[in-house]
């Protein structure tokens, strides 16, 4: 059989892949950093400043700001000017880095990697011996990423684009209905929906403690807590049939330890001629089509957070990846008689409409 001699051109670009790979794993660390010690924020406002400024700023130490803001530079993270030696901020990079309430921000991307990064010896027992790591072994770090994650989106598109893109539902909100979330998180998406249909109830529903905790408080906080009820329990063990005008969904069915029994009991808690809303990440169902930068972030989301935390359950392990053929099958096999996608545009999500 003839040696296969592997292309010189193909593995230097894998190399230098590789290398911009392990930079940008490094960078995220760093960014975290940033983020964590308010040095973004810092900068926010555009203020050219060189490292020792920067010091006297956040009261930071100089040497390790100036190798820091040459690592965001670098990276595109920051803007560099050689003629005074100085860092800045642009208006671009403030949004996205500085800025939390806009859809654009990603300070919650670098704290959930890390979360993750302190989870890889468990991981790798669970490469070799099966199972997975438990969502509450993530810690609050994690929370708190999912909430900054998320919780500009759904304070712009669930209540604006969402909802009002199925008009019954819409309509019964606005005069006074019953709406449930299910793996509700801390409330990102819950409050600020309940904020803007003021006539209705709201319930959600969580199996992490320190989710619920930060959701009480902040309903509180919003003025919401007549009208918004959060509880820890598990969907399917929800002792209601029938209830909900509306029951949401929003990026956690994937994760769910059996997603196919909370499906069926979504089935049975919403009412007969209610609505479901349940998003996913924008993806195909076949990986082949998946081979990009965004399925890269998916799959690798997928195996450090959000199957692991299925498999630590003893649970089916679905995966992030859920194109709409499968969501289509599993809302089947639950009992749905109508499944739709919204045709509503997003970065980064799809979102689907079930019908008992």
């Amino acid at each position: 059989m003839d040696k296969i001699v592997p292309d010189r051109k193909k593995t230097a670009a894998l190399t230098r892949q590789v290398g911009v790979d392990f930079g940008a794993a490094l960078t995220v660390a760093l960014a975290y950093i940033g983020d964590r010690l308010g040095i973004f924020r810092a900068m926010a406002n555009g203020t050219p400043m060189t490292s020792q400024q920067l010091a006297e700023r956040t009261r930071l130490n100089e040497r390790y700001l100036r190798e820091w803001a040459a690592t965001m530079a670098a990276s595109g993270y920051l803007d560099y000017d050689p003629a005074d030696g100085a860092f800045r901020l642009n208006p671009e990079q403030a949004m996205v880095l500085a800025h939390e309430h806009n859809t654009f921000f990603m300070g919650g991307a670098f704290q959930y990697a890390v979360a993750c990064y302190r989870q890889l010896a468990k991981l790798i027992d669970s490469f070799e011996h099966g199972g997975g790591v438990p969502f509450t072994d993530f810690g609050v770090d994690i929370v708190e990423a999912i909430e900054r994650l998320f919780h500009a989106g759904y304070e712009t598109w669930v209540a604006q684009e969402w909802i009002p893109a199925v008009p019954d539902i819409h309509q019964r909100l606005i005069a006074g209905g019953a709406a449930a979330e299910i793996g509700c998180g801390a409330g990102q998406c819950l409050i600020p929906v309940a904020s803007s249909y003021p006539n209705s109830r709201f319930f959600g529903y969580d199996m992490d403690q320190t989710s619920i905790d930060r959701a009480v408080a902040k309903a509180a906080q919003a003025g919401v807590a007549g009208r918004v009820v959060f509880e820890r329990i598990a969907a399917e063990e929800l002792p209601f049939a029938g209830r909900f005008d509306l029951v949401m969904a929003f990026n956690c069915i994937h994760d769910m330890a059996r997603p196919r029994q909370v499906l069926a009991a979504i089935h049975r808690i919403v009412k007969p001629d209610g609505a479901v809303l349940w998003s996913e990440a924008r993806a195909s169902d076949r990986l082949e089509e998946n081979l990009n930068s965004q399925g890269r972030t998916m799959y690798a989301s997928s195996t450090m957070h959000c199957m692991t935390v299925s498999l630590a359950q003893g649970g089916e392990g679905l995966g992030s990846v859920i194109g709409e053929a499968k969501a289509r099958t599993l809302a089947e096999e639950a009992g749905f008689s109508s499944f739709d996608k919204l045709p509503v545009k997003n970065p980064f999500h799809q979102i689907f409409l079930l019908r008992a």
